[in-house]
């Protein structure tokens, strides 16, 4: 019976950790900073592996079901949670790539195109810029203490077993909301300094017509749109920053 007793122990601690890791795991996948596609997949498990064992102790997982079909409902439970808690993390982070996007259009540079960098698909070189530097501010100013901290503290708002599945929709389309709402306004300046600039060169080609408005408007456009994403650069990524740690904020009450 002793003989029994350490592989059943093992096992059991085998299915928690496997449901420990259907969560974090699966979050650590998606999070912004640790689950980028220029991060490879093997490093982004095995740093889901390390940081599962790690929160383990901390986590109040429940006893694994006996059965199999409880115990795959329960895992997919969790699963999900872990989707919900990293995807909506990156849904808010995509305002910085629709804000790229409407100041690349406005400064007449929106074709200068550059590959994805938090995100798969391709992006505006100004959404690519915005995006690293976002989540570059997230290790600097130590956002990612928090990101792991409402890993621990969802267990509380989301307790195993449990899956909210309407509210975690609800909350999904908030965010995608969220990040309309902060990229447009975030943008304002640009659009007004842009409809701005073009009034004053259609005035202008009608006062003297034979003025090629195209070549003398687009370097002022890009330079003047440069100028300003200088000068906003850092307003802009504290604004995103603290929408984020308000969102996990919410996961850690």
């Amino acid at each position: 019976m002793e003989g029994l007793a350490i592989p059943d122990a093992i096992s059991g601690w085998l299915l928690l950790a496997a449901l420990a890791f259907a969560r974090v795991g699966t979050a650590v996948l998606l999070l912004p900073g640790f689950g980028d596609t220029q991060i490879p997949a093997r490093v982004r498990i095995a740093f889901g592996l390390v940081l599962t064992l790690a929160l383990m102790p901390a986590l109040p997982l429940p006893e694994p079901p006996a059965q199999v079909t409880g115990l795959a409902l329960l895992m997919g439970g969790e699963v999900l949670i872990g989707v919900f808690i990293g995807t909506g993390a990156r849904v808010l982070l995509s305002a910085m790539h629709l804000l790229g996007a409407q100041i690349g259009m406005v400064a007449g540079i929106s074709n200068a195109f550059a590959p994805g960098v938090a995100n798969t698909e391709g992006a505006t070189a100004l959404g690519a810029l915005l995006t690293v530097s976002a989540v570059a501010l997230i290790f600097v100013s130590d956002l990612h203490h928090l990101m792991v901290h409402a890993l621990v503290r969802s267990y509380a708002v989301l307790p195993p077993g449990g899956l909210p599945a309407a509210d975690m929709a609800e909350q999904m389309a908030r965010l995608g909301a969220s990040a309309f709402h902060i990229s447009a306004s975030l943008a304002a300046p640009f659009l007004i300094v842009s409809i701005l600039l073009n009034l004053g060169l259609g005035l202008a080609n009608r006062v003297l017509p034979t003025m090629q408005v195209f070549f003398v408007a687009a370097p002022g456009m890009i330079l003047a749109g440069l100028v300003l994403l200088t000068l906003a650069v850092p307003a802009v990524l504290d604004v995103m920053v603290q929408h984020m740690a308000d969102w996990l904020s919410g996961l850690t009450r």
